[in-house]
């Protein structure tokens, strides 16, 4: 159990992080070259920092297992920030570019080492095969996603939202789902230590069962706010404060 949750968040991390840094350098000016360097880069030293996580695992296993819900929140609070941070920047200065010690280019990296290192120490204890195997995969998906979500940068520039707004709302969406993983990861840690009988489900059956659920549940919600015309994490806030102020003028009246 608890290494299946931990490979789920290795993959979650890699593939969020690698969308959010692939985005993050379509907003600077670096070239294609220098961009696929800094992507190879990323891989090598999420390499490294599994040979680092496997040594390390008997000495820091039980601290990070112990605050692991704590790093998540943290990640997801710099994260959501940063989005926030990057659209306020871009309504202030209206710039379509940055250098490569902007915000969201900086957290992204800050968050993603943080965030790998801490769940390949748990890995790498509880993982039954071949655990720099597992994080080969994930050094190449890494880059692929930088790379692929850099080129993909280029399209959008087109869209007709402003890419620094387009980047800084999946960043703040980006954060969400760390903060929500950092309450739902002490409940699962907590079971994965339950003795339990053997379950008669099939636990291929029921990871599919959430998956649908969960599909089903994005699809909701991606009907809902298609639904309400909103589009953007500022819509959102326009409509609550246009709730809040509805619930004013009403509370005003009544008096």
């Amino acid at each position: 159990m608890a290494e299946l949750v931990w490979e789920c968040l290795i993959v979650s991390l890699v593939l969020l992080f690698g969308v959010n840094i692939g985005l993050a350098m379509g907003f600077t000016e670096i070239r294609k070259k220098e961009a696929l360097a800094f992507s190879i880069s990323y891989g090598l030293v999420t390499l490294i920092i599994s040979v680092l996580a496997t040594f390390l695992n008997s000495t820091l296993y039980s601290t990070i297992n112990y605050c692991i819900f704590a790093v998540l929140g943290i990640i997801g609070v710099i994260t959501l920030l940063s989005g926030i941070y990057t659209i306020k920047k871009w309504k202030e200065t209206k710039k379509e570019l940055c250098s490569l010690k902007s915000a969201a280019m900086l957290s992204s990296s800050a968050c993603y080492f943080a965030g790998f290192m801490s769940t390949a120490v748990l890995l790498s204890k509880e993982i039954t095969t071949s655990f720099l195997e597992f994080n080969l995969f994930m050094c190449i998906a890494l880059i692929l996603a930088i790379i692929g979500f850099y080129s993909f940068s280029k399209i959008l520039r087109h869209a007709e939202m402003a890419y620094p707004v387009l980047l800084g709302n999946f960043m703040i969406l980006n954060g969400f789902y760390f903060l929500i993983s950092a309450a739902l990861i002490p409940n699962i840690a907590e079971l994965s230590s339950v003795q339990t009988s053997a379950l008669s489900i099939n636990s291929d059956i029921s990871s599919l069962i959430f998956l649908i659920m969960g599909l089903i549940g994005i699809f909701l919600i991606g009907a809902y706010f298609k639904g309400e015309e909103i589009t953007s994490t500022e819509d959102i806030l326009q409509r609550i404060k246009l709730t809040a102020f509805k619930k004013t003028k009403k509370t005003k009246q009544s008096k």
